[in-house]
């Protein structure tokens, strides 16, 4: 008995092959070398890549998104952010907070410059560390305090670490009627145009994975939708009422089972996308109490939103130009 081994294979195991000869086990070598030469078979790659390749396989088991996608998705990112020259982020963060620190602080931080050495202002910053940070301060500073090592290397690191505080809008957007028919539209079955009504005309959040439409089921939705406390924002129930557009768009649903299909997240991308709507995280909801709040008032759209009592958000955002008729209209 002759063997050739070990050899990998496609689930990064390695296997021995035994043949009953010699002769043969070298003409299946000879084989499998003329494969290569001729591109029929894939270069050898080493054990470590194929079991990383096979552990990230199972960790996007499910997502739709190949290893491929993945590793482009992070690298972009990577090179969207880690990648940036420390005295890029350094004047991002200058001219972003400048106006919220102290006199103090804004001194210290707009100090930054000479305590460093210039070829350290043009390092990446995903090669910034604390232990670089100190070793570049001693390189201006060898004799330089503890006290002030701490300081001065804490101030740099924010810098290291800035990330632009999210801001809200000033004023909402809302879909117009054609953009509400377009989204319907270029859902590709009945399951993404149910989820895609609900988010309109019923006003559910719609973050995919920890928002109430991920972690609403089938069995919640009767003559109306009911929201438990447990997959509300705000910790409390609430009842929302099927309008008749809705109960239209949502005829044959599931009776249980979760309302968003598998891959909701993906397919929700895709669907903004082709409808040619990209700022829209809340737009959808927005909408609908725009139109609520015209064609019900306040009080019913409170109740329907989960909002508290003393929110001043409907007087805030949600007043738009709609009449009554065009509010009642949306929802029939």
């Amino acid at each position: 008995m002759v063997s050739i081994g070990p050899s990998m294979t496609a689930s990064a195991k390695r296997v021995r092959k035994f043949f009953t000869t010699e002769s043969a086990a070298k003409k299946f070598a000879a084989a499998v070398k003329s494969q290569h030469a001729a591109g029929m078979r894939g270069s050898m790659i080493p054990a470590a890549l194929a079991i990383d390749a096979v552990r990230a396989a199972a960790l996007l088991e499910g997502t739709g998104i190949t290893i491929f996608e993945a590793a482009s998705m992070a690298v972009a990112k990577f090179n969207s952010s880690s990648a940036e020259l420390f005295c890029d982020r350094y004047l991002r963060t200058i001219t972003a907070m400048e106006n919220a620190w102290s006199n103090s602080y804004r001194l210290s931080m707009t100090a930054i410059p000479r305590w460093l050495p210039p070829e350290f202002m043009q390092r990446r910053c995903h090669g910034i560390d604390r232990v670089a940070i100190e070793a570049a301060l001693r390189v201006v500073q060898p004799a330089l305090k503890q006290s002030s090592l701490d300081m001065k290397s804490t101030r740099i690191l924010a810098v290291v670490n800035f990330r632009p505080r999210h801001r809200k809008a000033s004023a909402i957007e809302i879909l117009s009627v054609a953009q509400c028919a377009r989204l319907l539209r270029v859902c590709e079955c009945a399951a993404e145009r149910r989820v895609v009504a609900l988010l309109l005309f019923a006003g559910i959040r719609p973050d995919a994975q920890n928002g109430e439409i991920g972690r609403l089921e089938w069995s919640a939705i009767t003559d109306q939708i009911y929201i438990a406390a447990q997959i509300s924002k705000t910790s409390s129930d609430r009842y929302i009422p099927i309008s008749a557009r809705l109960g239209r768009l949502l005829r044959g649903h599931p009776l249980s089972g979760p309302v968003t299909p598998p891959n909701w997240r993906r397919a929700w991308q895709r669907i903004r996308r082709d409808a040619g709507i990209s700022e829209m995280h809340d737009v959808l909801r927005h909408t609908f109490a725009s139109n609520y709040l015209a064609a019900h008032g306040e009080e019913a759209t409170k109740n329907a939103m989960g909002h508290t009592q003393g929110s001043v958000t409907l007087f805030r955002h949600y007043r738009r130009a709609i009449l009554p008729a065009d509010g009642i209209k949306f929802f029939h």
